[in-house]
Protein backbone atom coordinates (compact mmCIF):
# COMPACT_ATOMS: atom_id res chain seq x y z
CA UNK A 1 0.00 0.00 0.00
CA UNK A 2 1.57 3.46 -1.06
CA UNK A 3 0.42 6.41 1.31
CA UNK A 4 2.57 9.08 -0.77
CA UNK A 5 3.81 12.23 0.58
CA UNK A 6 4.32 14.31 -1.95
CA UNK A 7 8.38 13.91 -2.73
CA UNK A 8 8.55 11.04 -0.35
CA UNK A 9 6.77 9.05 -2.66
CA UNK A 10 10.33 8.43 -4.25
CA UNK A 11 11.09 6.34 -1.06
CA UNK A 12 7.75 4.46 -1.67
CA UNK A 13 8.85 3.81 -5.29
CA UNK A 14 12.51 2.62 -3.80
CA UNK A 15 10.62 -0.10 -2.08
CA UNK A 16 8.33 -0.94 -4.94
CA UNK A 17 11.65 -1.57 -7.07
CA UNK A 18 13.10 -3.98 -4.44
CA UNK A 19 9.98 -6.29 -4.67
CA UNK A 20 10.48 -6.26 -8.10
CA UNK A 21 13.88 -6.86 -8.35
CA UNK A 22 13.38 -9.99 -6.77
CA UNK A 23 10.23 -11.33 -8.30
CA UNK A 24 8.08 -10.69 -5.57
CA UNK A 25 4.56 -12.22 -6.69
CA UNK A 26 2.75 -8.86 -6.71
CA UNK A 27 -1.20 -9.56 -7.07
CA UNK A 28 -2.69 -5.88 -5.98
CA UNK A 29 -1.35 -2.38 -5.35
CA UNK A 30 -3.12 0.26 -4.11
CA UNK A 31 -2.28 3.91 -3.21
CA UNK A 32 -3.58 7.47 -2.73
CA UNK A 33 -1.41 10.78 -3.13
CA UNK A 34 1.91 10.45 -4.93
CA UNK A 35 1.36 6.50 -3.78
CA UNK A 36 -1.83 6.29 -6.18
CA UNK A 37 0.55 7.75 -9.34
CA UNK A 38 3.56 4.84 -8.17
CA UNK A 39 0.33 1.98 -8.08
CA UNK A 40 -0.35 3.21 -11.48
CA UNK A 41 2.99 3.10 -13.23
CA UNK A 42 3.57 -0.79 -11.08
CA UNK A 43 0.54 -2.00 -12.31
CA UNK A 44 1.04 -1.04 -15.61
CA UNK A 45 4.54 -2.36 -15.47
CA UNK A 46 6.34 0.77 -16.19
CA UNK A 47 8.93 0.41 -14.03
CA UNK A 48 11.58 2.03 -15.84
CA UNK A 49 9.76 5.00 -15.79
CA UNK A 50 8.85 4.52 -12.44
CA UNK A 51 12.52 5.33 -11.41
CA UNK A 52 13.72 7.72 -14.51
CA UNK A 53 11.03 10.32 -12.91
CA UNK A 54 11.54 10.24 -9.23
CA UNK A 55 15.54 10.16 -10.32
CA UNK A 56 14.88 13.42 -12.34
CA UNK A 57 11.39 15.01 -11.79
CA UNK A 58 11.87 18.89 -10.07
CA UNK A 59 9.31 21.24 -8.90
CA UNK A 60 8.65 22.47 -12.36
CA UNK A 61 7.35 19.06 -13.27
CA UNK A 62 4.96 19.32 -10.46
CA UNK A 63 3.39 22.28 -9.92
CA UNK A 64 3.66 26.31 -10.15
CA UNK A 65 2.56 28.85 -7.99
CA UNK A 66 -0.63 30.54 -9.61
CA UNK A 67 -0.06 34.24 -10.80
CA UNK A 68 -2.70 35.34 -8.90
CA UNK A 69 -1.26 34.38 -5.24
CA UNK A 70 1.91 35.62 -6.19
CA UNK A 71 0.85 38.94 -6.60
CA UNK A 72 -1.65 38.67 -3.53
CA UNK A 73 1.36 39.48 -1.67
CA UNK A 74 1.90 42.79 -3.01
CA UNK A 75 -1.64 43.54 -1.84
CA UNK A 76 -2.46 45.15 1.44
CA UNK A 77 -4.16 43.90 4.34
CA UNK A 78 -7.70 42.10 3.86
CA UNK A 79 -7.22 42.16 0.03
CA UNK A 80 -4.31 39.54 0.69
CA UNK A 81 -6.57 37.08 1.93
CA UNK A 82 -9.91 37.62 -0.79
CA UNK A 83 -6.88 37.33 -3.61
CA UNK A 84 -5.95 33.83 -2.36
CA UNK A 85 -9.13 32.99 -1.35
CA UNK A 86 -10.28 33.63 -4.83
CA UNK A 87 -7.54 31.75 -6.43
CA UNK A 88 -9.20 28.64 -5.30
CA UNK A 89 -5.75 26.94 -5.26
CA UNK A 90 -1.90 27.63 -4.18
CA UNK A 91 -0.64 25.89 -7.04
CA UNK A 92 -1.49 24.95 -10.59
CA UNK A 93 -0.96 21.07 -11.62
CA UNK A 94 -0.69 21.54 -14.70
CA UNK A 95 2.62 20.07 -15.24
CA UNK A 96 1.95 17.57 -13.60
CA UNK A 97 -0.61 16.14 -15.66
CA UNK A 98 1.01 17.26 -18.58
CA UNK A 99 3.44 14.21 -17.67
CA UNK A 100 0.93 12.29 -16.78
CA UNK A 101 -0.38 12.61 -20.24
CA UNK A 102 2.83 12.04 -21.80
CA UNK A 103 4.37 9.19 -20.08
CA UNK A 104 1.86 6.97 -18.26
CA UNK A 105 0.45 4.05 -20.06
CA UNK A 106 -3.13 3.62 -18.97
CA UNK A 107 -3.88 1.24 -21.74
CA UNK A 108 -1.05 -1.43 -20.18
CA UNK A 109 -2.89 -0.75 -16.78
CA UNK A 110 -6.10 -2.13 -18.24
CA UNK A 111 -4.84 -4.78 -19.89
CA UNK A 112 -2.69 -5.90 -16.57
CA UNK A 113 -3.89 -8.87 -14.65
CA UNK A 114 -2.54 -6.68 -11.36
CA UNK A 115 -5.37 -5.45 -9.37
CA UNK A 116 -4.88 -1.64 -9.05
CA UNK A 117 -6.84 0.54 -6.43
CA UNK A 118 -6.75 4.07 -6.01
CA UNK A 119 -8.58 6.01 -3.53
CA UNK A 120 -10.08 9.60 -4.10
CA UNK A 121 -12.85 11.53 -1.93
CA UNK A 122 -15.95 13.72 -2.86
CA UNK A 123 -15.63 16.34 -0.89
CA UNK A 124 -19.32 17.51 -1.87
CA UNK A 125 -20.94 14.02 -1.08
CA UNK A 126 -18.52 13.28 2.36
CA UNK A 127 -17.01 9.87 0.81
CA UNK A 128 -14.58 8.01 -0.82
CA UNK A 129 -14.49 7.18 -4.87
CA UNK A 130 -12.17 4.07 -5.67
CA UNK A 131 -10.80 3.66 -9.35
CA UNK A 132 -9.47 0.40 -10.68
CA UNK A 133 -8.05 -0.63 -13.85
CA UNK A 134 -10.36 -0.20 -15.97
CA UNK A 135 -11.65 2.80 -14.62
CA UNK A 136 -8.12 4.67 -13.73
CA UNK A 137 -7.57 8.00 -15.88
CA UNK A 138 -6.08 11.56 -15.91
CA UNK A 139 -8.44 12.98 -14.34
CA UNK A 140 -8.81 10.34 -11.15
CA UNK A 141 -4.83 10.61 -10.68
CA UNK A 142 -5.32 14.52 -10.88
CA UNK A 143 -8.02 14.02 -7.91
CA UNK A 144 -5.80 11.43 -6.07
CA UNK A 145 -2.78 14.09 -5.77
CA UNK A 146 -5.10 17.23 -5.02
CA UNK A 147 -4.76 18.10 -1.42
CA UNK A 148 -7.31 20.71 -0.56
CA UNK A 149 -6.51 24.15 -0.61
CA UNK A 150 -3.08 23.61 -1.93
CA UNK A 151 -3.92 21.68 -5.34
CA UNK A 152 -7.67 22.21 -7.05
CA UNK A 153 -9.78 19.21 -7.75
CA UNK A 154 -10.25 17.49 -10.66
CA UNK A 155 -13.55 16.74 -12.24
CA UNK A 156 -14.58 12.89 -12.67
CA UNK A 157 -17.95 12.66 -14.22
CA UNK A 158 -19.45 15.45 -12.94
CA UNK A 159 -17.84 15.06 -9.11
CA UNK A 160 -15.04 17.67 -8.15
CA UNK A 161 -12.22 15.08 -6.29
CA UNK A 162 -9.25 15.42 -3.95
CA UNK A 163 -6.75 13.47 -2.38
CA UNK A 164 -7.90 9.81 -1.30
CA UNK A 165 -5.39 10.85 1.97
CA UNK A 166 -8.64 12.32 3.75
CA UNK A 167 -10.37 9.19 4.00
CA UNK A 168 -7.99 6.75 3.78
CA UNK A 169 -4.09 8.05 3.61
CA UNK A 170 -2.92 4.07 2.90
CA UNK A 171 -5.82 2.08 1.50
CA UNK A 172 -5.13 -1.49 3.29
CA UNK A 173 -9.10 -1.62 4.12
CA UNK A 174 -10.07 -0.73 0.64
CA UNK A 175 -7.15 -3.29 -0.80
CA UNK A 176 -8.60 -6.12 1.57
CA UNK A 177 -11.88 -5.98 0.64
CA UNK A 178 -11.38 -5.25 -3.27
CA UNK A 179 -12.16 -8.87 -3.98
CA UNK A 180 -8.43 -10.00 -4.39
CA UNK A 181 -7.65 -12.85 -2.25
CA UNK A 182 -3.72 -12.66 -0.83
CA UNK A 183 -2.02 -13.72 2.15
CA UNK A 184 0.37 -10.91 2.92
CA UNK A 185 0.36 -6.92 2.58
CA UNK A 186 2.99 -4.61 2.87
CA UNK A 187 1.89 -1.15 3.53
CA UNK A 188 4.71 1.45 2.98
CA UNK A 189 4.59 4.94 5.00
CA UNK A 190 7.27 7.69 4.20
CA UNK A 191 7.82 8.99 7.39
CA UNK A 192 10.48 7.52 9.78
CA UNK A 193 9.58 6.59 13.48
CA UNK A 194 12.71 9.29 14.62
CA UNK A 195 11.36 11.85 11.82
CA UNK A 196 11.28 15.21 13.32
CA UNK A 197 9.80 18.58 11.83
CA UNK A 198 10.66 21.95 12.61
CA UNK A 199 9.12 24.50 15.25
CA UNK A 200 5.30 24.86 14.18
CA UNK A 201 5.98 28.56 14.93
CA UNK A 202 4.51 30.28 11.09
CA UNK A 203 1.36 28.92 9.54
CA UNK A 204 3.10 26.94 6.92
CA UNK A 205 4.99 24.78 9.71
CA UNK A 206 2.06 24.06 11.84
CA UNK A 207 -0.32 23.21 8.77
CA UNK A 208 2.10 20.62 7.80
CA UNK A 209 2.96 19.22 10.96
CA UNK A 210 -0.66 19.06 12.04
CA UNK A 211 -1.24 17.43 8.13
CA UNK A 212 1.59 15.28 8.74
CA UNK A 213 0.68 13.75 12.38
CA UNK A 214 -2.79 13.04 11.47
CA UNK A 215 -1.87 11.10 8.49
CA UNK A 216 1.02 9.31 10.34
CA UNK A 217 -1.47 8.15 12.97
CA UNK A 218 -3.89 7.74 10.43
CA UNK A 219 -1.99 5.15 8.58
CA UNK A 220 -1.09 3.03 11.81
CA UNK A 221 -5.03 2.93 13.43
CA UNK A 222 -5.75 1.62 9.86
CA UNK A 223 -3.13 -1.48 9.88
CA UNK A 224 -4.52 -2.27 13.58
CA UNK A 225 -7.53 -2.01 12.57
CA UNK A 226 -7.23 -4.48 8.88
CA UNK A 227 -4.90 -6.45 11.47
CA UNK A 228 -8.32 -7.55 13.24
CA UNK A 229 -10.12 -8.05 10.70
CA UNK A 230 -8.33 -9.45 8.48
CA UNK A 231 -6.67 -12.02 11.21
CA UNK A 232 -5.71 -14.55 8.41
CA UNK A 233 -3.50 -11.90 6.64
CA UNK A 234 -0.08 -10.93 7.12
CA UNK A 235 0.36 -7.46 7.17
CA UNK A 236 3.73 -5.50 7.96
CA UNK A 237 4.22 -1.91 8.24
CA UNK A 238 7.07 -1.06 6.31
CA UNK A 239 8.70 3.11 7.19
CA UNK A 240 12.18 4.37 6.22
CA UNK A 241 14.72 3.01 9.04
CA UNK A 242 16.27 6.43 8.88
CA UNK A 243 14.54 10.06 8.69
CA UNK A 244 14.47 11.36 4.65
CA UNK A 245 15.12 14.99 5.59
CA UNK A 246 12.74 15.68 2.68
CA UNK A 247 9.28 17.64 2.81
CA UNK A 248 6.58 16.69 0.26
CA UNK A 249 7.06 19.87 -1.89
CA UNK A 250 10.64 19.54 -1.74
CA UNK A 251 10.97 18.18 -5.73
CA UNK A 252 14.89 18.19 -6.22
CA UNK A 253 16.66 15.46 -7.32
CA UNK A 254 19.30 14.92 -5.14
CA UNK A 255 17.31 14.45 -2.27
CA UNK A 256 14.45 11.92 -4.35
CA UNK A 257 17.64 10.31 -5.42
CA UNK A 258 18.41 9.52 -1.84
CA UNK A 259 15.45 8.90 -0.68
CA UNK A 260 14.91 6.11 -3.82
CA UNK A 261 18.10 4.22 -2.58
CA UNK A 262 17.05 4.33 0.70
CA UNK A 263 13.42 2.67 -0.29
CA UNK A 264 15.40 -0.01 -1.88
CA UNK A 265 17.74 -0.42 1.00
CA UNK A 266 14.67 -1.04 3.19
CA UNK A 267 12.57 -2.97 0.41
CA UNK A 268 15.09 -5.68 0.02
CA UNK A 269 15.83 -5.97 4.14
CA UNK A 270 12.14 -6.52 4.83
CA UNK A 271 11.86 -8.99 2.30
CA UNK A 272 14.88 -10.83 4.17
CA UNK A 273 12.61 -10.73 7.18
CA UNK A 274 9.68 -11.90 6.03
CA UNK A 275 8.10 -15.33 6.32
CA UNK A 276 8.45 -17.29 2.66
CA UNK A 277 5.86 -17.81 0.67
CA UNK A 278 5.92 -21.52 -1.54
CA UNK A 279 8.05 -20.27 -4.49
CA UNK A 280 5.70 -18.45 -7.77
CA UNK A 281 7.24 -16.46 -10.73
CA UNK A 282 6.48 -12.60 -10.79
CA UNK A 283 2.79 -11.29 -12.48
CA UNK A 284 3.71 -11.10 -16.16
CA UNK A 285 3.07 -7.32 -15.95
CA UNK A 286 6.54 -6.90 -14.09
CA UNK A 287 8.58 -10.20 -15.67
CA UNK A 288 10.62 -9.45 -18.40
CA UNK A 289 9.85 -12.85 -19.88
CA UNK A 290 6.44 -13.07 -18.69
CA UNK A 291 4.31 -16.02 -17.47
CA UNK A 292 1.23 -16.89 -15.71
CA UNK A 293 0.93 -15.37 -12.24
CA UNK A 294 0.38 -17.36 -9.28
CA UNK A 295 1.11 -14.88 -7.28
CA UNK A 296 0.24 -14.60 -3.23
CA UNK A 297 1.61 -11.12 -1.99
CA UNK A 298 -0.04 -7.42 -1.70
CA UNK A 299 1.67 -3.96 -1.76
CA UNK A 300 -0.04 -0.67 -1.86
CA UNK A 301 -0.06 2.49 -0.51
Amino acid sequence: MFSGGGAKGAYEAGVAAAFVARGVPIKLVAGTSAGALNATLVAGGQLDLLEEMWRSITREHVYRLRPSVFFAGFLPGWLTLWAVDSAGSLFDPGPLRDLIEARVDLERVRRSELRLVIVTADLTAREKRLFDNQSVSVDALMASVAVPGAFPPASVDGALLFDGGLTGRAPVLDALESGVDVERVVVVMSYSEAERVAPPTTIRRAVEAAFEMGMTSQIRRDVELARLRHPGVEIRLLTPTAPLDLRPLDFEPAGLARAWEQGKADGLACLSELTPHPASPPHPALSPTGGEDKGEGIMSR
